[in-house]
């Protein structure tokens, strides 16, 4: 099995899916395991819980899922105001 990757745009009052808050993704490997990650400030990809505690309904912000060319722009757009 090939890695799947499923990317989630993190939106809070007042945005919108064109300009989330964060960027969280989550991969299934290829050997069964779940890996949960949010893009940071330092432009990396670092584990979180965010996902899972969104499916709780412990989260305060909602997610919206996204393609890879979505969440690609929200990335560029991250570079630019962090990079």
């Amino acid at each position: 099995m090939e890695e799947q990757v499923t990317y989630y745009g993190l939106l809070f009052t007042d945005d919108t899916r064109d300009s989330p808050s964060g960027l969280a993704r989550r991969r299934i490997l290829s050997d069964g395991g779940i890996i949960d990650e949010t893009f940071r400030r330092d432009l990396q990809w670092r584990e979180s819980d965010i996902i899972d505690s969104w499916r709780r309904g412990e989260s305060t912000e909602r997610l919206v899922e996204l393609s890879e060319a979505e969440a690609e722009r929200v990335m560029e757009r991250f570079r630019t105001m962090f990079g």
